[in-house]
């Protein structure tokens, strides 16, 4: 029997493993201007350099939770924040542009399997009671690692360059990935969660589910939007409003760190409400109408969309990422291949978002490309209204 302790401290762990994946995901965006002095890049380009990690990102959320189903949780979660932090060393060292974009593909994959198999390994542990909040929790992480990827990381690459800033970030994954491995165990009972045989039946049950491609697609414009918006955000408002660095900075900044309270706002929430898909949706949707504002913006409330944008994104995040657990049908050890097939599904738009952004602002204005990703956000969000068209229980409301 586990000590009722045990599950608060393998949200630890796990959380760790968040801010860990995180920073690898957006400090690469701190050397967006020394990366393209070396390689001599455009917008397009750079914004390309979002895209290809999504691209690693979104293909193996899927085989990683094969993996875990396989090998257990334990090994594949150390595995992916292992993989992710040899491939960030790796992009420090590149030479020439298209290494590194392989390598940020690689830094992609090894997030990939992190990132399904972690909300699988909380939900869990936490699957009859705090599951929103312990999802919330984990969004936050992810929230904290984004903003020091972002802004931390940003002095870091001024005063050591790109190149250093990367290897940082990478050792820190590994050695998270390390801890996780000797450290993160599955509840009392959950012996099918140390690997088992993969069936047939198994794969179906998790990928066939009509729910959860019916919320992965609702996410997709939500999703996407944040990851554009969120590392190039500080640019437009340098190079395009005329913003002073101050202010930009402050954007940057809130826009990650507003995820912190986001996320527990959305899980606390989550938690009391029968109706949580509602609250995603409804969610998603304000994050788009705040994409909206960010062209309208200017000096003195630059900071706000921002800030925004941020909060609301992780908000619609903690909810969102207990739909898999809370799924009737769904097999505790299929909850990561089911978490992994929607993760999959809203990284078709953290990939063609940033591209299409970087296309819309190069050829028709970046108000343009903002309204684009805030439409497409709002849009997406409204077909989790369209839920009645798949078979779900209600969810139990929590005290």
């Amino acid at each position: 029997m586990d000590r009722p302790s045990r599950k608060w401290w393998m949200l630890a762990i796990v959380s760790a493993g968040f801010v860990a994946m995180t920073i690898n995901w957006f400090d690469v965006a701190a050397g967006f201007g020394q990366i393209s002095e070396t390689f001599q890049l455009g917008i397009p380009q750079v914004a390309l350099l979002i895209s290809v990690f999504v691209v690693g990102y979104g293909v193996f959320h899927i085989p990683g939770g094969v993996l875990a189903t396989r090998m257990g949780m334990r090994w594949v979660l150390a595995l992916g924040l292992t993989v992710e932090g040899v491939a960030a060393v790796l992009s420090a060292v590149a030479t020439d542009f298209t290494t590194l974009v392989v390598f940020r593909v690689l830094c992609g994959i090894g997030a990939s399997v992190f990132a399904a198999v972690g909300v699988a390994a909380v939900s869990v542990w936490f699957r009859h009671r705090h599951h929103a909040l312990a999802l919330g929790i984990t969004s936050a992480c992810f929230s904290v690692g984004s903003a020091a990827g972002l802004y931390a990381w940003r002095d870091l690459t001024e005063a050591y360059g790109w190149r250093t800033a990367l290897v940082a970030g990478g050792a820190f994954c590994v050695v998270v990935g390390l801890v996780t491995a000797a450290v993160f165990r599955v509840p009392a009972g959950g012996d099918h969660l140390r690997g088992i045989r993969l069936t047939r039946a198994a794969l179906r049950e998790s990928l066939m589910n009509r729910g959860i491609w019916l919320y992965g697609a609702a996410f997709l414009g939500a999703y996407g939007a944040f990851i554009a918006g969120s590392q190039l955000i500080a640019g437009y408002g340098l190079d395009q409003k005329r913003i002073g660095a101050g202010e930009v900075a402050l954007a940057a900044f809130l826009i990650g760190i507003a995820g912190v309270p986001g996320s527990i706002a959305g899980g606390w929430l989550g938690d009391r409400l029968s109706g949580r898909r509602n609250v995603f949706v409804a969610a998603a949707v304000i994050e788009g109408v705040f994409i909206l504002l960010v062209p309208l913006s200017g000096p003195g409330w630059f900071w706000l969309p921002a800030l925004g944008v941020g909060f609301m994104f992780n908000f619609a995040l903690a909810v969102w990422q207990t739909i898999p657990g809370d799924w009737p049908g769904l097999s505790q050890e299929n909850i990561g291949t089911a978490f992994g097939l929607m993760l999959t599904i809203s990284a078709v738009g953290g990939f063609a978002l940033p591209y299409l952004f970087g296309e819309v602002a190069a050829t028709a204005g970046y108000p343009l490309a903002w309204s684009a990703l805030g439409v497409l956000s709002i849009g997406c969000a409204l077909l989790g209204l369209l839920r009645a068209a798949v078979s779900a229980r209600p969810v139990p409301v929590e005290t």
